[in-house]
């Protein structure tokens, strides 16, 4: 969410209407591919979802975008159209900060909790047909993944004993008062951001590593379908890990240098503002790349198409 009211300069101007197309035109492809996704989903339960722990993380990242692009992108987009937050009211800009901050993190934590659970999927999937296990490392996880945001953003925004001010002359929505508390603010962005960024980053630099050695022993064993099976799940999560690195990477590295480093980088270069509208991106484009990680959409989208050609070309 962005805090600062646009900038008469028309270099700021442009980044902001280049922001605005872009946004749009995300948009209504990724809510398009969302329902077409949780429809196949929901008309294959049984062998998406209760036969395929890998496909868990999918279905509730595929939910986060489905809430992004439905609750809080909209308003973003209307922000970056008008120059100014058309909502001003205290009770809405308190709870847009809340679905932001929540979806933000929820995703981040879900990227990074699938970044560790691939480990045991592929080198460990025998641990899964132990129940209790199945939960201690599976499900467990994934409900603290969506549970543990909203609390935590609820206390924050509507908890913490401060006062947030909302001036009548600001354009844009005032940010919840903790972040003036800047032990606080720090904990909240190291915690709910750089830990979940960083976790990404080396399980899956671990990851390809273990990938690699396993398939020399392979090779030599020659158990292919166990390096078919495991480049599948591995390339499933591949897509998703690089989408958050460059999404949130440079975002994060950036406020890292500005928090610790360098406090007047962003007023020093006001053109690395610009770098943090990438996480805007994020969850709208993890649409697509579930498409691609579910082998089992694109060969039914297939079989569709090639049908519908079938009875055209027939008539």
């Amino acid at each position: 969410m962005e805090n600062n009211s646009v900038s008469n300069s028309p270099g700021i101007s442009t980044v902001y209407s280049i922001t605005f197309i872009s946004l749009l035109i995300v948009e209504i492809p990724s809510i398009c591919c969302t329902l077409l996704i949780m429809i196949y989903i929901c008309c294959h339960w049984q062998l998406m979802i209760v036969k395929s722990l890998h496909h868990h993380v999918i279905f509730l990242l595929i939910l986060i975008s489905f809430l992004y692009v439905t609750l809080d992108l909209p308003f973003i987009i209307s922000t970056y159209r008008l120059g100014y937050d058309y909502f001003r009211t205290p009770s809405f800009c308190l709870w847009w900060f809340w679905v932001d901050y929540t979806i933000s993190a929820m995703s981040l934590f879900l990227t990074a909790t699938a970044s560790i659970q691939r480990h045991f999927l592929i080198f460990n999937s025998h641990w899964f047909r132990i129940k209790r296990t199945r939960w201690s490392v599976h499900f467990f996880p994934l409900i603290f993944c969506i549970t543990y945001p909203p609390l935590c953003y609820i206390a924050l925004i509507y908890f913490y004993p401060c006062k947030t001010v909302f001036p009548e002359e600001e354009t844009t929505c005032a940010a919840p008062c903790y972040g003036r508390i800047i032990l606080i603010s720090n904990l909240d962005w190291v915690i709910n951001c750089i830990i979940p960024i960083l976790i990404i980053v080396l399980s899956n630099i671990l990851l390809i590593c273990r990938i690699v050695c396993s398939r020399q022993k392979v090779r030599q064993q020659r158990h292919f379908s166990k390096w078919k099976k495991q480049k599948k799940l591995f390339f499933q999560l591949l897509g998703f890990s690089m989408l958050y690195i460059c999404g949130w990477g440079p975002t994060t590295v950036l406020s890292m240098m500005k928090t610790f480093i360098m406090p007047d980088l962003f007023n020093n270069n006001p053109g690395m503002n610009s770098i943090q509208y990438l996480v805007y991106f994020v969850c709208p484009l993890q649409t697509f790349i579930c498409i691609f990680a579910m082998p089992e959409l694109v060969h039914f989208i297939r079989i569709r198409i090639i049908r519908r050609f079938k009875v055209v070309a027939i008539h």
